[in-house]
């Protein structure tokens, strides 16, 4: 104790012979002696404790430092140091450090000059200054401010403190603004609208004047003097809603942002301005009404806040704006509820917003409303799947038939991501497959049929079912999957549709192969062959959206003679297997390079030319599972059946590969199934299967099926026999003869019949006497045989020579 008293004496002894020292100078001293000085001074200080009875020691000191204008120094290093020395000087000598008002005035411009230093951290004064800054806040001796009138200083200080924040300061530097600001504004009697205004000013954003650190000061001002400010906030808001014109402030045009700010830190502060945004909801201005509207829409969507329960009169208010007579308007209104409904998606007034709102919009009689409710509902469904109404889905989807190509063209657009997101989420699980998402596929077929934009053409939409309508990184498995719950939900309409796209997809190949050959010939120079050429360009022309564009690349095309570019469309041709296929073409086009002149052409030719919409992949996938028998439901394993033989009647060649597996499939379900047959009879000259393994099969169709039944088989016969299995024309012929002989089903017999004379007549001529010989000896041997009964069967059954000779000979007999 002793100790600290002694060295207390004798900083207080130091202090005084400082002060007289300073005293002495009949002029300012010269920087080198004055920085000596005030540093010993400022090192003492910390010595002394607060006592009103160390005045005599200190006056010499502060009365030599006002003496020789040191409070307004120029150099940097005095003026700290005379700051430093004056912090504890009020301090020692709290709370009457018996100065002037003068004086006080002109140490506070000292501070907050100093205090404007601050942006630098990076100076070697910045601790210091800093240390001054916390002695401040920490002693509250900046309320001396408000007592010697220095208004002006307190605004310049809130307004340094805001301007030199940074986001890198440390805490404490936060810390002692926000309490200075804090403490005046408490001390405060009345704040002026001038302060008021630098602190919302502040509030807002960076991009409105203000940093983000300054943001967050003021944040913090407000947070710790809500019951101070609140009236003149609310005061001051409340006028810019109802009568704005008469504001003075040049912050009441960012009024709607500084509701926004304050909301988020001070909602309480607003009890009484929140409500009053109804009046300009339902005001006759357009341009006030969709500034309310996004305000409200913002503030619904705050996390955490409940603002639709607590203000029920405005969110009612705020829905009706949905159906508002602008439609600047109610975009506003749909673009909030988007925002509303992410935030709080299972609560009864998000819901109101997307079923109520939402929905109504998709149905709005302007087409712009109309695209955004659709971007609005697609976004919102791919925010969250497992909970979006599906009557949200089924009325976007109703908006790829809307009477503007515009709102058809970004339905198409945002469907397929919310059916890639779909199928993503199917994929791993978290969502199960949905009719209600699968419906979108079936909207985007029926585009097919719309005459107005090309860009919905069968050859358009190709591509789309290519190339958009699953994640690439979506497996085979899984794209099949989705394609047989698809087919579950198709109407002819549909089926028509998808048969139309492959199809052409299908006779652009055939023709592409065609064109190929052609090539390879052309180098004869025959002018037929070049006619040729010509004449298959123009057909696959017409399989491109643009056609004549497309006829023109084709042309150059042909004048290039690359035969590698050649060789690779004639792989494409040949690969049936997707991946096998994929890694083909982006291979080739990778060695082209996007600067090639024929680049964009080939890109789509090729595309073209693969098998991207179905694959061999997808046939094994569907014959795996109706192997499986892994179908709880009949309509889906029905719908599999549908989907392969959609697949293979159109590509019969993607059978090949997996006959193995569909022997086995007919060894289950033959021989009376349609579906199979009709595959048998596409697919036959392209795959390897026996028809010895399958012919009794076959045969026994012909005789014990119906009419449709007995014609396919007849069918599937001629598609698998080869040149070593003719004799089974024969056989099959007599046993249907036999079989009439015998009465037995004779209108599926003599179906089978005239389907197999066209089939020997057209295929193998050398048999057409055999066949005819059959049938005849049958007519003319059978007596109880009246031909005049099967005259109608006749007639549709065949339009082949023999059978029409047969029939008047027949008829005569």
């Amino acid at each position: 104790m002793a100790e600290a008293e002694a060295e207390a004496e004798a900083a207080k002894r130091l202090i005084f012979d400082i002060g007289k020292q300073l005293a002495a100078q009949k002029s300012c001293p010269n920087k080198d002696l004055l920085v000596k000085l005030l540093r010993q001074a400022a090192s003492a200080f910390p010595e002394l404790d607060q006592s009103a009875s160390l005045k005599p020691a200190i006056k010499p000191l502060s009365d030599s430092i006002v003496k020789h204008r040191l409070l307004l120094h120029k150099d940097k290093d005095i003026r700290l140091l005379v700051a430093i020395c004056f912090c504890e000087i009020i301090r020692v000598l709290a709370p009457n450090p018996d100065l002037t008002d003068a004086v006080f005035k002109d140490i506070f411009e000292l501070f907050v000059s100093l205090f404007a230093e601050l942006a630098d951290n990076t100076s070697a004064y910045f601790s210091r200054r800093l240390k001054v800054l916390e002695t401040v806040s920490k002693l509250k001796f900046c309320v001396l401010m408000l007592d010697t009138g220095c208004e002006d200083l307190v605004l310049k200080m809130f307004n340094t403190f805001f301007t030199v924040v940074r986001e890198h300061h440390p805490q404490s530097l936060f810390s002692a603004m926000s309490s200075i600001i804090a403490l005046i504004l408490k001390e405060k009697e009345k704040v002026s609208q001038s302060l008021i205004d630098v602190i919302l000013r502040n509030i807002l954003k960076e991009g409105k004047g203000a940093s983000l650190a300054a943001s967050r000061l003021a944040v913090s001002v407000i947070q710790n003097c809500e019951e101070e400010l609140e009236t003149r906030v609310s005061e001051f808001l409340t006028s810019c809603i109802v009568n704005r014109d008469a504001v003075g402030s040049e912050l009441k045009e960012f009024y709607h942002e500084i509701i926004f700010e304050v909301f988020q830190c001070a909602p309480r502060m607003l009890l009484v301005v929140i409500p009053t945004l109804t009046q300009e909801l339902l005001a006759d201005q357009v341009d006030v009404r969709i500034k309310a509207v996004n305000l409200i829409g913002k503030l619904l969507a705050l996390p955490g806040y409940h603002v639709a329960q607590e203000y029920r009169y405005l969110f009612i208010e705020f829905l009706k704006r949905f159906s508002d007579k602008s439609a600047e308007v109610r975009l506003g209104a749909i673009s909030c509820a988007k925002a509303f409904y992410m935030t709080n998606p299972s609560g009864t007034e998000a819901v109101d917003v997307l079923i109520a709102a939402l929905e109504g919009r998709l149905l709005d009689f302007d087409d712009r409303v109309r695209t955004q409710a659709v971007v609005v509902a697609c976004d919102l469904a791919r925010a969250n799947l497992k909970s979006v109404p599906s009557e949200l889905i089924t009325r976007a989807t109703e908006r790829l038939r809307d009477k503007k190509v515009s709102v058809r063209k970004k339905a198409l657009q945002k469907l397929l991501e919310v059916y890639r997101d779909y199928c993503t989420k199917c994929s791993a699980g978290i969502i199960a497959p949905s009719d209600h998402f699968e419906q979108i596929l079936c909207g985007i077929l029926m585009l097919c049929y719309d005459k107005d934009c090309k860009e919905f053409s069968p050859q358009n939409m190709e591509l789309v079912l290519a190339e958009e309508m699953f994640p690439t990184s979506l497996s085979i498995e899984d794209r099949t999957r989705h394609w047989i719950l698809l087919f579950s939900l198709f109407e002819p309409p549909h089926l028509k549709a998808l048969n139309s796209i492959l199809y052409k997809k299908r006779r652009l190949q055939t023709e592409m192969q065609v064109y190929l050959t052609l090539q390879k010939e052309e180098n004869n120079g025959s002018e037929e062959v070049h006619k040729r050429i010509q004449n298959s360009v123009a057909k696959m022309s017409s399989f491109f959206p643009d056609s004549s564009k497309a006829e023109e690349c084709f042309d150059k095309l042909n004048s290039v003679k690359d035969s590698n570019i050649f060789s690779t469309l004639a792989q494409l041709l040949d690969e049936v297997t997707i991946k096998i296929a994929q890694a083909t073409r982006d291979n080739f086009l990778r060695k082209m390079g996007d600067r090639h002149p024929h680049f964009g052409f080939l890109r789509l030719l090729s595309t073209k030319c693969l098998f991207n919409i179905f694959s061999s992949e997808h046939v094994h996938c569907i014959l795996d599972h109706l192997l499986g028998d892994n179908f709880t439901n009949k309509s889906l394993e029905d719908s599999s059946v549908k989907l392969l033989l959609a697949i293979i009647s159109a590509f019969p060649s993607l059978l090949r590969g997996s006959e193995k597996l569909f022997q086995l499939l007919l060894q289950q379900d033959m021989p009376f199934n349609e579906e199979l047959i009709q595959m048998l009879a596409k697919a036959g000259p392209h795959i390897d299967i026996k028809l010895s393994d399958i012919y009794p099969s076959l045969e026994r169709v012909c005789l014990e099926g119906t009419r449709a039944q007995s014609k396919l088989a007849v069918s599937a016969v001629a598609a698998l026999i080869d040149t070593s299995e003719l004799f089974f024309f024969s056989e099959l012929c007599k046993t249907l003869v036999d079989a009439l002989h015998g009465g037995q089903n004779i209108p599926t017999v003599l179906q089978a019949l005239g389907c197999l004379a066209q089939h020997s007549v057209s295929t193998f001529e050398s048999r057409d006497g055999e066949i005819t010989q059959y049938i005849v000896e049958f007519f003319f041997q059978s007596a109880d045989v009246e031909t005049s009964n099967y005259q109608d069967l006749l007639d549709e059954t065949s339009d082949c020579s023999v059978l029409c000779k047969l029939k008047v000979s027949s008829i005569e007999v």
